[in-house]
C-alpha cells in the first residue's frame, strides 16, 4: 500500500448506471429499500434492478419504503477499504434528507480511533439522486487530473455548492406516503394537476421552488431554470434522470438541447432508493451553475 493512495466512495443514491460508475473507479455503499415487505440492498455497481418492474409495482400500489443504514454497515465497508487505502473520501447523500450521513461519520470516527494511520472524510453532498451523482463525477475527474487527497477534499467542498439540481414529480401520492409532503396537499395537487419543482436548500433539505400546472409546462420551467442559472457560455454538460418515464426524459432532453448551449446531455434512471420516495413519473435536470437564492 502506498502512503498517498486514497479511494473515493459514495452511496447507492447517486443514480448512475454501472457503466459510468465502473469508469469512475470508485466504490459504492449499498442502501436499503423495502418493497412489498421484502428488504433489499441496492448497489448499482453489483447488480442492476429491473426498473420497469420496480416502478410498475410502485404504481400498482405495492408498499415501498427505505431504511437508514446502520453504523455497522459503514464500519464493515470501511474495514474492507482500509486493507488497501489509508485515506477515504466519501461523497455522502444529503444529511438534510437522511440520517445516513450521521451514521457514516460515527462509523468513520470509530474506525480512525482504532486505526490512527487511517483518515476518512465524509463530505455532506447537500444533494440528492443525480445531483449527488453529478458531483461524484466531478470529484473523480479532479482525482484523475492528479490532485492530492487534500486538493480533492477542498475541491469537493467548493464545487458541491455549484451543482444545480431540480426535479419535477408527477405523482404526489408517493411523496405524501414517504412523509415528504402533507397528504392533504398531495390530494389537492393531484386534483388540480399541479406538479412541484423541487431542489435542496443550503442545508440539503427538500425545498419546493415553485408549483406548475401540467407536466409539459413543468418540463419547460426546468429548461428555463437551466437557461437562468447555468454558468455562462456554451458546451455545458447536462444530465437528466427519470423515474419510469423515458418519454418525459426525452422531451426534456430536446428542450435543453434546443438552447444551443449544451455539449453533452446524458440520461440516467432513478434507482429504487430515491424512487421509493418520488414514485413515477419524475424527471430531474442537473448542471453546473449558481444556486437559487
Amino acid at each position: 500500500m502506498k502512503e498517498n493512495d486514497y479511494i473515493i466512495v459514495s452511496d447507492a443514491t447517486v443514480d448512475l448506471d454501472r457503466e459510468i460508475l465502473e469508469k469512475l473507479n470508485c466504490r459504492i455503499i449499498p442502501m436499503i429499500y423495502i418493497l412489498g415487505g421484502e428488504e433489499h440492498f441496492f448497489n448499482p455497481l453489483e447488480k442492476e434492478i429491473d426498473y420497469d418492474d420496480f416502478y410498475g409495482k410502485v404504481n400498482a400500489g405495492v408498499p415501498v419504503s427505505t431504511s437508514q443504514n446502520p453504523p455497522k454497515l459503514f464500519s464493515d465497508f470501511y474495514e474492507e477499504l482500509i486493507k488497501d487505502y489509508k485515506k477515504i473520501l466519501y461523497v455522502c447523500f444529503s444529511s438534510g434528507l437522511s440520517g445516513n450521513y450521521g451514521s457514516a461519520v460515527m462509523a468513520a470516527r470509530d474506525i480512525m480511533e482504532d486505526n490512527p494511520d487511517v483518515r476518512i472524510e465524509v463530505v455532506d453532498s447537500l444533494c440528492a439522486s443525480l445531483g449527488e451523482g453529478y458531483l461524484l463525477q466531478e470529484v473523480c475527474k479532479k482525482r484523475d487530473e492528479g490532485a492530492s487527497f487534500e486538493e480533492v477534499l477542498s475541491f469537493t467542498e467548493v464545487i458541491k455548492r455549484q451543482v444545480c439540481h431540480w426535479f419535477v414529480v408527477g405523482n404526489l401520492d408517493q411523496l405524501a406516503r414517504g412523509g415528504r409532503i402533507n397528504p392533504a396537499v398531495a390530494k389537492l395537487g393531484s386534483i388540480l394537476n399541479i406538479h412541484p419543482i423541487l431542489t435542496t436548500d443550503a442545508e440539503g433539505k427538500l425545498k419546493v421552488s415553485e408549483k406548475v400546472r401540467g407536466m409539459k409546462k413543468a418540463l419547460i420551467r426546468l429548461c428555463e431554470r437551466f437557461k437562468e442559472y447555468a454558468f455562462s457560455g456554451d458546451g455545458l454538460r447536462v444530465m437528466i434522470a427519470h423515474a419510469g418515464c423515458p418519454d418525459l426524459a426525452a422531451e426534456l432532453t430536446k428542450l435543453v438541447l434546443a438552447t444551443g448551449r449544451v455539449r453533452d446531455c446524458i440520461i440516467q434512471r432513478i434507482g429504487p432508493v430515491i424512487g421509493a420516495h418520488t414514485g413515477s413519473p419524475m424527471c430531474a435536470l442537473v448542471f453546473m451553475g449558481r444556486q437559487e437564492e
